[in-house]
C-alpha cells in the first residue's frame, strides 16, 4: 500500500493526515485520528510522545482519499503497523491501550455504531484497570455500560453528542475524558450507581452550552478564558436551557454538577461564589477532573503539560481551587502517581516511581529511578 507510510513522530511534517489516534503518556486520548497536522500539533505531539514512537500517515490529500475509497485501513499490512505502534505506545503510556483505541470508527466491530463513538478512546475503554479492587473493576464495567445504554436509547443525547464532535473535536474529547476521571472516582467513593450515571452524564454533556457560541468568540475564549467571562456564562444559560427539554438531564444533582465544576473551593469562583461544601459534590469531582485534563491536552492554544506538572498544579491549588479530600482520592487511589510505573518529569528527566519519602503531604513528589540508573527524591 502505497497510500500511507509509516514515520517517527521526529519525521511528522506539516501536511501530513495522522491515520489514527495519539495518545497522551497519561492514556488520554491528545488528537483523534484523521487530522491534517500542523506546526502547532506537531509541536503538541512531540511535547507528550517519544521521538522515536511510529505514526502511520497520509503524505497527502490525494493519497488519503485513495486509502479512504479502498478501505486500506482494513487491510491486514495497516492493522499489523498499528499493532507494532501499539506495543511502542505501551513502553510509555500510564494506562496501556489496545488494537481498538486505534482503529478508525469504521474499522471496529463494535455492534452498535453509536457505541464506537467512545470504545475507541482509549481511557474510557480501560479506566477499570486503575481501580485498586476487583469488585471496582467489575461495577465500572457495568456502569459504564449502563451509561451509554442510556445515551444510546435517548435520541436527544445522541444529537449533543454528535453536536459536540461537529462543534469542535476537543469538546469530546475533553468530555470523554472528564467522564472517565469522573467515573473512577466516584467509584473510588463508592457512590450509588444512579449518582454514579448522573456524574456520568454531567462530564459528557457539561460543555454542551458552547457548541451555540459562535466559532470566532469560543476561538478568542480559548486562546484567553479569564477575559472572556460572558462566554462561560453563556454556555452556562445555554446547557440549562438544553436541559429542561431533556429528561435525563433534568435533575438537580447534574444540573448543579454542571453549575458548580467553575465554583472554587475557597469562594473565589463563577458564577455564585460557592464555597467548601456549598458546592455540589458532582461539582467538586468535574472541577478537578476538567482542570487536569485541560492543563494537559493544551486546548488552550499551548502544547500542554506532562501529566506531573499538572498533578503538582493541582496539588499547589489544593483547599484553594479544589476539594482538599477530593484531589487527595484524584491523586493516592485512582489516578497515574504509583509505584512501578512510568514518570517523565521533562525531556531529559524520565524514569519509574520507586517510593515516596511522604506519600500522605507530597504524593505529587515522588522518588523516581531515571532510566539511566540514577535515583532522585522530587521531594
Amino acid at each position: 500500500m502505497d497510500n500511507y507510510i509509516k514515520k517517527q513522530i521526529k519525521d511528522l511534517v506539516p501536511g501530513d493526515i495522522i491515520l489514527h489516534p495519539v495518545y497522551r503518556m497519561d492514556g488520554l486520548m491528545l488528537i483523534d485520528s484523521y487530522k491534517i497536522l500542523s506546526l502547532d500539533l506537531i509541536r503538541k505531539i512531540k511535547k507528550h510522545d517519544a521521538d522515536d514512537i511510529s505514526v502511520l500517515v497520509s503524505p497527502s490529500s490525494d493519497q488519503f482519499k485513495i486509502f479512504i475509497d479502498n478501505k486500506e485501513f482494513r487491510e491486514n499490512e495497516f492493522i499489523n503497523d498499528l499493532r507494532d505502534i501499539i506495543s511502542q505506545y505501551n513502553k510509555n503510556l500510564v494506562f496501556p491501550t489496545h488494537l481498538d483505541s486505534l482503529l478508525n470508527e469504521s474499522t471496529t466491530r463494535i455492534a452498535n455504531n453509536n457505541l464506537k463513538l467512545f470504545y475507541n478512546k482509549s481511557l474510557f475503554t480501560s479506566f477499570e484497570t486503575k481501580l485498586e479492587s476487583t469488585k471496582l473493576q467489575k461495577r465500572a464495567k457495568f456502569i459504564k455500560l449502563k451509561l451509554l445504554n442510556k445515551i444510546v436509547n435517548d435520541d436527544s443525547l445522541k444529537e449533543l453528542i454528535q453536536g459536540l464532535k461537529e462543534y469542535k473535536d476537543i469538546l469530546f474529547l475533553h468530555s470523554i475524558n472528564t467522564a472517565s476521571m469522573a467515573l473512577m472516582i466516584g467509584l473510588t467513593l463508592e457512590l450509588s450507581d444512579d449518582e454514579l450515571i448522573d456524574l456520568g452524564l454531567a462530564a459528557l454533556f457539561s460543555d454542551v452550552g458552547y457548541t451555540e457560541i459562535e466559532k470566532d468568540v469560543f476561538e478568542k475564549y480559548l486562546k484567553n478564558p479569564q477575559s472572556e467571562v460572558k462566554v462561560l456564562i453563556r454556555q452556562i444559560e445555554v446547557f440549562m436551557k438544553v436541559s429542561l427539554n431533556i429528561p435525563l438531564l433534568r435533575k438537580n444533582s447534574i444540573i448543579y454538577g454542571v453549575l458548580d465544576r467553575h465554583e472554587y473551593y475557597n469562594g473565589n469562583g463563577l458564577p455564585k461564589g460557592k464555597e467548601g461544601k456549598n458546592i455540589s459534590l458532582l461539582g467538586r469531582i468535574l472541577s478537578i477532573c476538567q482542570a487536569y485534563d485541560v492543563m494537559v491536552g493544551g486546548y488552550l492554544y499551548n502544547d500542554g503539560m506532562l501529566p506531573s506538572e499538572a498533578i503538582q498544579i493541582l496539588w499547589k491549588n489544593k483547599g484553594k481551587q479544589f476539594d482538599p479530600d477530593i484531589l487527595s482520592i484524584f491523586i493516592h487511589r485512582s489516578n497515574f502517581f504509583k509505584i512501578g510505573e512510568k514518570i517523565v518529569i521533562n525531556n531529559e528527566l524520565k524514569g519509574e516511581i520507586v517510593g515516596f519519602t511522604n506519600y500522605i503531604e507530597a504524593p505529587h513528589l515522588p522518588i523516581i529511578k531515571t532510566d539511566s540508573g540514577t535515583i532522585i527524591d522530587l521531594l
